[in-house]
């Protein structure tokens, strides 16, 4: 008896070490490399969640929970089939994200590495899961789980508008991101990392929008930012303390 307790013990040590374990990653495809994870799925363009706990801000009203498994799905339909980096660029585990990058240097970057920018349709797919939830990680926000809920900084402005290594000195001051995957269960359903918090990331916008590149998921001082909170007030050279990206692949036959 005293035996068969020991072997189970060991047998939960060893599955919590295992990194095939970590919540909600279902572990590689063969479509897809090593540090990617496959996104699969149908997109619909609006989705409508019910809020239940809503706080007013400074300048909107933000939800904080969602009734559960309430969703309405509206508009055209996309179905996504594509890779995805695990983290955001430079997609290790472990690394600092990259940020003060534009949409431009996002996509030279990418096609360095052979892959290409994510688009829109599919970032929002990989956040929300094939259950269209409001938030990569269910239907309330728990400020624990993702890098989101730091207290904003004020910004100097001017040193952003001088020369790059006034605003790399000013983006270091600001600075509150996490080491990629530190946050071990800010992950969606298909296995991506801190799609929300962290650093905002930039990808290929939808036919809509004003411009060629939008910013998702917030950056870590915004808890309320889910899966469908788009920013598209910038153009493609805007670049800024918390704006990084990740980047996509079309998968192998």
């Amino acid at each position: 008896m005293l035996d068969s307790w020991f072997s189970l013990v060991v047998l939960s040590l060893k599955l919590a070490a295992s990194p095939a374990t970590l919540s909600g990653d279902p572990g590689p495809h063969p479509a897809c490399p090593n540090d990617m994870r496959l996104v699969q799925g149908e997109h619909y363009d609006n989705t409508a969640h019910v809020c239940r706990d809503a706080s007013k801000g400074n300048k909107d009203t933000h939800c904080y929970a969602y009734e559960p498994d309430i969703t309405t799905l509206e508009g055209p339909v996309t179905k996504v089939h594509v890779c995805m980096d695990r983290f955001e660029a430079p997609n290790r585990r472990g690394a600092k994200p990259m940020v003060l990058q534009s949409h431009r240097s996002a996509k030279r970057w990418c096609a360095k590495q052979g892959k290409r920018m994510c688009h829109e349709r599919e970032w929002e797919l990989a956040c929300e899961g094939t259950e269209h939830r409001p938030l990569a990680y269910g239907w309330q926000v728990d400020r624990r789980l993702c890098n989101s809920a730091r207290k904003w900084k004020p910004v100097n402005f001017e040193a952003f508008g001088r020369d790059f290594a006034s605003a790399k000195k000013e983006s270091l001051r600001l600075w509150q991101g996490s080491r990629s995957g530190r946050y071990r269960n800010c992950v969606s359903p298909f296995g991506i990392y801190d799609l929300m918090g962290n650093v905002e990331e930039w990808v290929d916008s939808r036919e809509t929008r004003k411009h060629p590149g939008s910013l998702m998921g917030g950056f870590w001082a915004k808890p309320w930012t889910g899966c469908r909170g788009t920013n598209d007030a910038h153009g493609p050279t805007f670049a800024f303390y918390e704006t990084g990206f990740r980047c996509c692949k079309d998968p192998t036959p």
